[in-house]
């Protein structure tokens, strides 16, 4: 008779599993018996690739979701090459890991899987890799550098970019500090490079046509962004709480902009916008009224325009 036993939280080698009985597979979990997320590891932690319980052998394939949650005194983790696929949040939070490397044995990165390692500074994404979830690699102020394995069919980084792009749309999904947007990528997908604060510019091409949610949402040193006429939609969010954005131009004659798009930003000072309509926005949009900066033909519109009116509008000869 075949054992369909789970043994819920066991720990072996001062690493937690969950164990499935039936198919000898082990899950790296979460402590659900400390005290604190953050008491569970520290220091450098070696998962194997098979672990033994009560004299039976369980091959280790994945890492389960919050499995490391928090935990700051990590430094560092060996993955073997037996997992699959690392959950959401795996290593959510895990402010002091310095160094992990993915085996090409994963095919999906969950979402905010990595978020919040600010001591990481590079990461390198294997050819298995499939799926990568959004924000997998948000708030890791630290990151410069991401490479995709030119053996990947899925994403890559193009011409040395520093960011991971979907191949089959050209969507950039996820971004850093040393990031340049290739003038092939089509769209900036959602939380691409959320939480990047020591980022301090960023140039966007041509040829983007869409800013997705919480594309840009905290990047704190951003001072100032320069939409290009390509853009037809800035996201819900896309660029709330990036509080030291004081300069926003926006080039297109046709571009919706979403709710809490540029809420937050309070030290926005100029705004300036090339549409000959006044786009149709919300009261969320932004947080404060600076100078708006218009086409001079249009300036009347804008001024009777609901929410347009609250800003102190000019009107530019070009």
């Amino acid at each position: 008779m075949i054992s369909m036993a789970t043994f819920a939280e066991t720990k072996i080698n001062g690493v937690y599993y969950n164990l499935d009985g039936n198919k000898r597979e082990a899950q790296v979990t979460y402590n659900e018996s400390a005290q604190s997320a953050s008491s569970s590891y520290s220091g450098a932690v070696t998962i194997p690739q098979v672990v033994t319980h009560e004299g039976k052998e369980y091959s280790v394939t994945s890492i389960g979701e919050e499995a490391f949650l928090e935990n700051v005194g990590l430094t560092s983790v060996a993955i073997p090459n037996s997992v699959k696929s690392i959950g959401d949040k795996a290593f959510y939070g895990c402010s002091s890991l310095t160094s992990v490397t993915i085996p090409n044995s994963v095919t999906t990165i969950g979402e905010g899987a990595f978020s919040g390692c600010n001591g990481l500074t590079a990461i390198n994404i294997p050819g298995s890799v499939e799926s990568i979830g959004m924000g997998a690699f948000s708030s890791c102020n630290a990151l410069s550098s991401i490479v995709v394995d030119k053996d990947n069919t899925v994403y890559d980084s193009r011409n040395g970019c520093n960011a991971i792009v979907m191949i089959a749309n050209n969507m950039l999904v996820a971004g850093c500090k040393g990031t340049i947007i290739p003038n092939t990528v089509s769209g900036i997908g959602a939380c691409a490079f959320y939480g990047c604060q020591s980022m301090t510019n960023i140039s966007i091409p041509n040829s983007v046509r869409t800013i997705g949610l919480n594309a840009f949402a905290l990047c704190y040193g951003l001072t100032s962004i320069n939409i290009p006429e390509s853009v037809i939609s800035i996201g819900r969010g896309a660029f709330m709480l990036c509080s030291s954005l004081s300069s926003v131009t926006i080039n297109g004659s046709n571009t919706s902009i979403m709710s809490y798009a540029f809420d937050g930003c309070r030290s926005v000072s100029s705004v300036k916008l090339l549409s000959q309509t006044p786009p149709a926005i919300d009261n969320m949009t932004f947080d404060v009224y600076g100078e708006l900066h218009v086409p001079a033909s249009v300036v009347k519109a804008y001024q009777v325009a609901d929410y347009w009116k609250k800003f102190r509008i000019v009107g530019d000869k070009k």
